[in-house]
């Protein structure tokens, strides 16, 4: 509480009131006492002349006879005069002939002369007399003599200081008397004061019980009573808002015990991180992840707590990066954890970094089940390497003995013709599905050997069109035994690539082998060009084509495409996720584009050597329907003759309606059903826009959007959220839509992204809280408010920026060229009945 300090009204006053009247007092009397001695002098030396005048006039005859008794006589007489303090008469010569000195006349007034016709006055300083006035008169100009007349000025000085004396004692009880009238009246006006003070302090300490009672009739009077209503209003808000922040410290200890429940109880560990990069936050399971026990944690750094890979995890996160990071980390006992770690921020008017968080799960188990599934699969292959073997190889001595010793022996026995001809048909089907069989092995031995990271490879600077050449060759029998042409276009001045020339050679091998098995007429084209940092390699036919449905798992494992009602397909469904595998580790990506009944084109792509090539990206099993680029006569470069639209969604119905909605509108579309293959695709094929759904099982859509975000080349392509959660899981995208949606609400958000039309992070509806807007308010991505004609201005001017829908029932009312001013304001006007 504020404490007044100081001197009260009252002292503060009586000081200044002192003050002012000693001043006053002081120039007073000085002034009084100074004219006083001013108008005394004066009238001394006007009585000294008039004294020296009538000696002059009346001694005349008498200094002429030099009569010195005579002039003696009536000097004296002059003594007795108040203020006279000497006479004396010279003749013309100077020779003294009267004084009235005792006992002597003063040497220095020798030195006094007078002048012939006029009167002088002189000021001397004579012992014993003082100060003097001397004045002196000539007797018949000066023929006769000089009179002199001393006026004592002592006298005047005791006038003066008398005086003096008198006003400061009359000065000084006046002066009382005033401050005894003062202090009266200061009394009757400082005891409200006093009143009012201490009234205040209360009010200070929230002492609001406490009255005021002042009764003076005067500002002071309503003073109080204004303070007397303050304070009653004060003590009625403090009471709401102490009544409110007991509301509302019980609700945020209630919450945040809430969130210590759920943060201490995570099975995945817990790292925060503030902006310095000391730990905020751990919970539990994190401490157990690094056995920290009981170390305190909170403040220190992560360095001096946990391994390089978590303190580089936690440095990056807390530098307010848009990335999310994602890795493999270890852990205490021998365990592995799952990291993921991104930057944390405050949402507002001025977006805030917080730091980072850092969510880490134990895997361990994970691990060991892939890992003993690998194991699985490797131990079989094996294990059935050796039996098969046997099987192929005795089938085929078999077969050669039947055909070379047991069959000619029967020949031309009629009887055994038919059961000839079947064991020779039943042999070669033996052989035919043990080498399937074997090959089946051998590519699921591969696989495994891929996903285990058990390959070894061999990288080397590779010329692609020596791939191509060499893999034609390698097919050479499979085309050529069905009659048709291969033709390669890849010159010899090709840039090389990075890469395991045996994996590459596979990866074509396994192209051209399909598109010979789906090929009836050719030729079949294979190409490589360059596009930027990559060479892109295609392997195209002319054969059925792939359906939309097939295209979406040509390559997942065990996946085959082909008609199963007129035939069974060949191959095992491992020769595309072998093609994908290698081509990813080499840090490219692969995609299929085709059309039913006009063939499909098989696209690859590796980085240059020299060029560091992009992470891999799990999967890249996307498919476009329609020609998703033409060559421009660049090398690199593409022309697309409509737009582009990527659709992202793990729902295979919903991909389909979405695609042949985007078709009719006389788009191209590609599509992905998972986020891995999302970003492969976006990188690869790089659409106008892109369509995307959140809730995707492993790579979800927002972690989708923040890597395409990340990347350069992608960073700018429109993002259309079709959601069946709320809007607001869909700001990480340019706009939201939630499921269900119509075509035309698709068509109408997919035009105005590609148009550059942004719509606001909000929407206001004014004029009713159900309304029909026929899907449009899906377009809000934030929040949408329903607001009355009194919540709407306050609301809009209040930094808003979005759009808003209003009722054509309530527009009338509203002040439409106010609410167009605004800026980042977009204005819908809904049909009579709209809401209700």
């Amino acid at each position: 509480m504020a404490t007044i300090k100081g001197m009260s009204l009252f002292k503060k006053t009586g000081l200044i009131a002192f003050c002012l009247f000693g001043v006053i007092a002081s120039l007073t009397s000085a002034m009084t006492a100074w004219t006083l001695y001013g108008m005394m002098t004066r009238e001394y030396v006007s009585k000294g002349t008039a004294i020296a005048q009538s000696i002059a006039g009346a001694s005349q005859e008498i200094l002429l006879n030099r009569d010195a008794a005579t002039v003696q006589s009536m000097i004296d007489q002059y003594l007795e005069i108040e203020g006279v303090a000497y006479v004396f008469v010279v003749d013309a010569d100077g020779l003294v002939v009267s004084h009235t000195f005792v006992p002597e006349f003063p040497p220095m007034l020798h030195e006094v002369r007078g002048l012939k016709h006029e009167t002088t006055i002189s000021s001397l300083v004579l012992p014993p007399y003082g100060r003097v006035i001397d004045i002196c008169t000539p007797v018949l100009a000066g023929l006769a003599g000089h009179v002199h007349v001393g006026m004592g000025k002592e006298l005047i000085m005791a006038y003066f200081w008398d005086v003096v004396l008198k006003m400061q004692i009359m000065l000084f009880f006046v002066f009382w008397g005033c401050v005894g009238i003062l202090y009266l009246m200061m009394r009757r006006v400082s005891r409200p004061l006093g009143q009012l003070t201490d009234y205040a302090r209360k009010l200070a300490a929230h002492d609001f019980s406490a009255t005021i009672d002042i009764r003076t009739r005067d500002e002071l009077e309503v003073l109080g009573r204004a303070m007397m209503s303050m304070g009653q209003e004060l003590a009625l808000l403090f009471s709401e808002m102490e009544s409110e922040v007991g509301k509302a410290t019980a609700d945020l200890r209630d919450h945040m015990a809430y969130l210590s429940a759920i943060i201490d109880n995570l099975a995945d560990g817990l790292l925060v991180v503030d902006v310095t990069g000391a730990v905020s936050v751990l919970n539990p399971a994190m401490r157990e992840f690094f056995d920290l026990d009981d170390t305190p944690c909170k403040g220190r750094s992560p360095a001096r707590l946990f391994p390089e890979e978590v303190t580089a995890m936690a440095e990056r996160i807390r530098r307010c990066t848009t990335e999310v990071l994602s890795a493999e980390i270890p852990l205490t006992r021998g365990r592995t954890g799952k990291a993921v770690g991104s930057s944390i921020f405050a949402e507002g008017p001025d977006r805030q970094c917080l730091g980072g968080v850092l969510l880490i799960r134990d895997i361990t188990r994970e691990k060991e089940l892939d890992q003993l599934k690998t194991d699985f699969i490797s131990t079989v292959s094996h294990e059935l390497r050796t039996p098969m073997t046997s099987v192929l190889g005795f089938s085929k001595i078999i077969r050669k003995k039947l055909d070379r010793a047991v069959f000619p022996l029967l020949a031309g026995e009629k009887s055994v013709e038919k059961p000839i001809s079947q064991v020779r048909g039943n042999m070669d089907i033996i052989v035919a599905e043990a080498e399937r069989l074997t090959e089946l092995i051998n590519d699921v031995l591969d696989i495994a050997r891929m996903e285990a990271g058990e390959i070894q490879w061999r990288d080397e600077n590779v010329s692609m069109a020596g791939v191509l050449h060499q893999s034609v060759e390698a097919t050479r029998g499979l085309w050529e035994a069905k009659g048709l042409r291969v033709e390669v276009d890849a010159g010899e001045d090709l840039p090389l690539v990075r890469g395991d020339r045996d994996r590459l050679v596979q990866v074509v091998v396994n192209l051209l082998s399909n598109a010979v098995k789906f090929t009836e007429k050719g030729p079949i084209r294979c190409t490589a060009v360059r596009e930027g940092e990559y060479l892109r390699v295609s392997v195209e036919d002319n054969g059925s084509g792939i359906d939309m449905a097939d295209m979406r798992m040509v390559f997942d494992k065990f996946k085959q495409v082909g008609d199963t009602l007129t035939g069974k397909p060949e191959g095992s469904g491992l020769g595309l996720p072998i093609c994908r595998q290698i081509v990813e580790r080499h840090g490219g990506s692969i995609w299929v584009e085709s059309e039913p009944g006009k063939g499909s084109v098989f696209f690859f792509t590796i980085p240059l050597a020299g060029v560091e090539p992009m992470a891999a990206l799990e999967g890249a099993s996307a498919t476009c329907r329609g020609p998703v680029a033409e060559p421009s006569g660049a090398p690199g470069v593409r022309v697309r003759t409509s737009p582009l639209v990527l659709v992202v969604d793990d729902d295979p119905s919903l991909i389909e309606y979405l695609s042949q909605v985007f078709e009719d509108r006389g788009f191209t579309v590609c599509e992905a059903v998972n986020g891995p293959d999302a970003v492969a695709t976006a990188r690869s094929v790089l659409p106008d826009l892109i369509t995307m759904d959140i809730m995707m099982p492993g790579m979800d859509g927002h972690e989708v959007i923040a890597r395409l975000r990340a990347m350069p080349e992608t960073r700018d392509i429109p993002i259309l959220v079709i959601t069946a959660l709320s809007g607001a899981e869909g700001e990480a995208g340019d706009m939201a839509l939630v499921k269900p949606v119509d075509d035309a609400t698709v068509i109408e958000a997919a035009e105005a992204l590609l148009r550059g039309k942004a719509y606001g992070a909000a929407c206001i509806v004014l004029g009713g809280r159900e309304c029909n807007l026929n899907g449009m308010r899906v377009l809000c991505s934030g929040e949408v408010t329903f607001a009355t004609a009194e919540e709407f201005w306050p609301l809009v001017e209040n930094g808003f920026r979005g759009t808003v829908f209003i009722s054509s029932e309530v527009v009338g009312d509203l002040e439409l060229e106010r609410l167009t001013r605004l800026d980042g304001v977009s204005v819908i006007i809904l049909p009579p009945f709209a809401c209700g």
